[in-house]
C-alpha cells in the first residue's frame, strides 16, 4: 500500500487530466471535428513520448506494454465522457469548474494570511515579554506560509496577479497575447505541472503511509499534510491555465 494512493494521482494525472488539457487546443483548431482532433493530438504527444523513451533508453523511463494499456483505456473512457457531454458543452463546463475550485481555493488561503499574522504576533509577544516558547506555534507559521503560496499559486494566475516579466507583452495588441498565453500553456505550464504531479506523488504517497510529523517531540504531527500541497499546487495551476487557454482560444476564435 505504500505507492497505491501515488501511482493512482499518476494515472489520474496521465489518463484523465492530461487528455482534457488538450480540448481548449482542438477547439482553436477544428470547428467541424474537434473530438478527432483532440484524440489525434492527445495520442500524436503520447507517441512521440514513447518514441522518445525508446531512443533515450539511458535515462530509464520507457513505459512498459501494460502501462500504455492502462492509459489507453482510462483515455478511451475520458473519450467517452467528452462525447455524450457533447465537446463545447464539456470545455466550457470544465473551465467553469476548474475556475470555481481555484477562485474559492484562493479565496479561503487570504484569510490563513490574516491566521499566520496573528500567530507570529503572538510568538514574538510570547517569547521576548513572557519568555514561552512554543514549537508547534512555530512550525504552524511555516505550515501557514506552504500553504499561502501553494494553495493560491493557481488564483494568481487566473487573476493575472503573478509577477510577470513582460517587456513585449504588457503593449501587445490582445490577439498577440492570446497567442502567447496560449502557447505559454501549452509549451511551458502544463508540461512542468504534470511532471510536478508524476513525480511528487510518490514521495507525498510515502510520506502518507509512514504518517510522518515533526523531528521535535511537541511539533505538528503532520508532515504529509504540508507535502500534500506539492501535487495540489500542480493541480491548481492546471486547472488555472485550462481557464486561461479557454479563454484565449476563444478570443482567437473571435477575432479570427
Amino acid at each position: 500500500m505504500l505507492n497505491v494512493s501515488g501511482d493512482i494521482l499518476n494515472w489520474i494525472a496521465a489518463g484523465v487530466m492530461f487528455p482534457l488539457l488538450f480540448l481548449p487546443l482542438a477547439f482553436l483548431i477544428s470547428d467541424k471535428r474537434p473530438l478527432f482532433v483532440w484524440a489525434a493530438s492527445v495520442l500524436a504527444v503520447v507517441a512521440a513520448g514513447v518514441l522518445f523513451a525508446r531512443l533515450a533508453p539511458i535515462l530509464a523511463i520507457t513505459p512498459s506494454a501494460q502501462k500504455l494499456f492502462w492509459f489507453l483505456g482510462l483515455f478511451v473512457l475520458t473519450f467517452i465522457a467528452v462525447t455524450g457531454a457533447g465537446f463545447q458543452r464539456a470545455t466550457a463546463g470544465l473551465s467553469s469548474l476548474f475556475e470555481g475550485v481555484t477562485r474559492t481555493t484562493g479565496r479561503l488561503v487570504m484569510w490563513i494570511l490574516l491566521a499566520m499574522a496573528l500567530v507570529q504576533f503572538a510568538v514574538v509577544v510570547l517569547r521576548y515579554v513572557f519568555g514561552v516558547n512554543f514549537i508547534f506555534m512555530q512550525e504552524s507559521i511555516t505550515y501557514m506560509h506552504g500553504a499561502v503560496f501553494l494553495l493560491a499559486g493557481g488564483y494568481a494566475l487566473l487573476t493575472d496577479d503573478h509577477v510577470r516579466v513582460d517587456i513585449f507583452y504588457r503593449e501587445a495588441p490582445p490577439r498577440r497575447k492570446a497567442l502567447v498565453d496560449l502557447a505559454g500553456t501549452y509549451l511551458f505550464l502544463f508540461p512542468v505541472c504534470l511532471l510536478l504531479v508524476w513525480t511528487a506523488s510518490p514521495y507525498v504517497a510515502r510520506s502518507w503511509a509512514v504518517g510522518e510529523g515533526s523531528n521535535e517531540s511537541s511539533g505538528i504531527q503532520a508532515l504529509f499534510i504540508l507535502k500534500s500541497f506539492i501535487p495540489a499546487f500542480a493541480v491548481l495551476l492546471m486547472m488555472a491555465g485550462f481557464v486561461n487557454a479557454w479563454r484565449a482560444a476563444a478570443q482567437l476564435k473571435e477575432r479570427g
